[in-house]
């Protein structure tokens, strides 16, 4: 039986990749790198900034820069993008309030805990979430089943009663790994990356408790 239902937040809650995108991007070229559309895609797309940013840093062979410096850096471009900026996805508030009344919320995501609850605290959703799994909380970011583990352990509940909500292939290969169903949106990737999944929607409104209870 479904009990628990955990969201991914960038990308399924959240329509501000561009924005992560773009702070990235002022990051990288204060130290000599262009960040083009392709590299954030295969760099950064579902994948915590640390885990991207040593990838990068190495492979564009930028010596002697700091990982922790670019994030700090980038988290707080990516906080004033947003203070203006944030927009979400048709449904997704109300989806998670109408959850909200029968099953216990997560939320699992590769941002920091800052970007969390500046969009917790604008959206008004500081208490619908009993849990909060951010990039600080893990060694191993998505696509590696760790957020996702350790979200149920937090919640004291079996990975096989929970249900995840993801965009990106990294997040749908994440949860699966962890052993949980998982509903894709392509939001942010096309159809064909996120097959993985155990069902893939085009609308929020298709998440019904019948719908939840008969996806396993």
């Amino acid at each position: 039986m479904i009990t628990t239902v955990i969201f991914d937040m960038n990308g399924v809650i959240t329509d501000d990749e561009d924005l992560h995108e773009l702070a990235t991007q002022k990051a990288f070229k204060k130290v000599g790198l262009k960040i083009t559309p392709e590299i954030y895609r295969q760099y950064c797309l579902g994948r915590t900034d640390a885990a991207a940013f040593v990838d990068l840093i190495r492979d564009f062979q930028l010596k002697n820069q700091s990982v922790t410096s670019l994030i700090a850096d980038k988290s707080v471009l990516y906080q004033a993008l947003i203070a203006d900026n944030l927009k979400v996805y048709p449904g997704v508030v109300a989806l998670i309030e109408r959850l909200y009344q029968k099953y216990t919320l997560a939320l699992t995501t590769s941002s920091t805990i800052k970007e969390v609850q500046t969009v917790v605290d604008q959206l008004q959703l500081e208490n619908r979430f009993q849990v909060v799994v951010s990039s600080e909380d893990v060694k191993r970011g998505k696509p590696d089943p760790e957020p996702y583990v350790l979200t149920a352990e937090k919640l004291g509940v079996k990975c096989e009663a929970c249900v995840v909500i993801e965009d990106s292939e990294n997040g749908v290969r994440s949860a699966v790994a962890a052993g949980m169903l998982c509903i894709a949106i392509p939001n942010t990737e096309n159809r064909n990356k996120l097959t993985d999944a155990h069902c893939i929607i085009n609308d929020y409104s298709e998440i019904t408790d019948t719908f939840l209870q008969n996806l396993g």
